[in-house]
């Protein structure tokens, strides 16, 4: 007899924790951080920076890619879970608190090895935005950190791309995948970053063959076919390596191309003034799981993801709060 599922995805990734911070060019200069930079810090950098920037009030908010795919996939009225690690200090409990703001289940497991992942998001009088990312406890992810309970009983495991870059993650990113197949759990991976589909392509390879879908833009698919410009070739000979894999590839402003159950959909880009493109294909990716469960049809999934995204880079940072059902209705 098949499990009852109450879950409909569950998520593995980075317990990262956004931290913006309003800063003058003055303070960033003394920082010797070029503006606009996007960077790894280690966790000695990360005390050091919190330390000098202890007298500004920062404005924060969860993150890391996957949590921003389950926060919208719950926003939508999605029931979610969420595996990750984080550590027993202020960032930590705000990052369960965030979850449980929206009924997200978690495995309260907490890192002591390091803090809290932190992105630290510097923000000069000109609007640019600085960003120095701290993964910190997040890296410790192991096997621990995993509930057999939430993953067997999800619809759906959610797994983002960046968990590859340690080694104890991708063992238990393997391990999670073993029990989801035991027990009826489908597989979406997110490619994440080309630098990840290059630099741990066999860990990724892996993965995909368990894999039910996939999610990546057009340069992560032509880097994971080995492919130099024709993305749809690049999608054949995806779809020749894992004949059961469904593929989503956006195309950022030319919309978005659909493999799915053996069949091809174009859905196209929703016209927005892009301000901030950060969070634009974790917000996809959780209207596309949200819309592919809810209307049961790959193209309205694809059309609420657009939409959804469109709404994402006309803001600053990688959440919406705006009104859920709004983008709902524009489907039925």
């Amino acid at each position: 007899m098949q499990r009852q599922k109450n879950i409909q995805v569950c998520g593995i990734g980075n317990g990262v924790v956004d931290v913006q911070y309003q800063i003058s060019d003055e303070l960033l200069n003394e920082l010797s951080v070029p503006k606009g930079e996007m960077r790894l810090v280690n966790a000695e950098y990360h005390i050091e920076l919190q330390e000098k920037l202890k007298n500004i009030k920062p404005n924060r908010c969860g993150g890391g890619s996957t949590g921003n795919t389950i926060d919208a996939f719950a926003k939508f009225g999605g029931q979610a879970a969420m595996l990750s690690a984080v550590a027993d200090d202020e960032n930590g409990k705000f990052y369960y608190s965030e979850l449980d703001k929206l009924n997200i289940k978690y495995k309260n497991n907490l890192i002591s090895e390091e803090p809290t992942g932190v992105c630290f998001v510097l923000i000069t009088p000109d609007g640019e935005r600085t960003m120095l990312t701290s993964l910190a406890a997040s890296k410790y992810f192991s096997k621990n950190n995993l509930s057999e309970e939430l993953i067997a009983n999800a619809q759906w495991l959610y797994i983002e791309g960046y968990m590859l870059s340690e080694d104890k993650s991708t063992e238990a990113i393997m391990e999670a995948i073993e029990i989801a197949t035991q027990n009826g759990t489908k597989i979406a991976i997110s490619a994440s970053d080309v630098f990840i589909v290059d630099t741990f392509r066999p860990k990724l390879e892996k993965m995909l063959q368990s894999a039910d879908l996939l999610f990546c833009n057009k340069n992560e698919a032509l880097t994971l076919a080995q492919e130099k410009q024709d993305y749809k070739t690049a999608l054949e000979k995806i779809r020749s390596t894992y004949p059961n894999l469904n593929v989503v590839m956006t195309k950022g402003g030319e919309g978005v191309t659909i493999l799915y159950a053996g069949k091809y959909f174009e859905s196209p880009a929703i016209e927005a003034e892009v301000v901030d493109t950060t969070g634009a294909g974790d917000m996809f990716a959780g209207a596309f799981l949200y819309g592919m469960l809810y209307f049961q049809e790959i193209e309205k999934a694809a059309k609420l993801a657009s939409i959804a995204a469109s709404k994402i880079v006309a803001k600053l940072g990688a959440r919406y709060d705006g009104n859920f059902n709004e983008i709902i209705n524009k489907i039925k």
